[in-house]
């Protein structure tokens, strides 16, 4: 089985950690409900990114992922 190549190691940035925190957005007067908003950054070997998200656009985002997962791993095993 020939090798698979390698990615150059600069071209992308590797995530080595996460670290995250939950924020409400209190009611006030004209604006409704409390709102739930998460602030995630993706620690890497590079620059870390920072986004906020809402608990539907992180759920979305940790399906995504986890589809992502399944996804390499039928890969892997149709390669072995």
């Amino acid at each position: 089985m020939d090798s698979i190549p390698q990615l150059e190691t600069n071209a992308l940035p590797k995530i080595i950690d996460v670290e995250w925190k939950l924020e409400v957005l209190t009611n006030t007067p004209g604006v409704g409900s409390d709102k739930l908003f998460y602030t995630v950054v993706l620690k890497t070997d590079k620059e870390d990114v920072r986004f906020t998200c809402d608990t539907q656009q992180l759920q979305d985002l940790v399906y995504k992922l986890k589809d992502l997962v399944r996804h390499c791993e039928n890969v892997k095993a149709e390669l072995s």
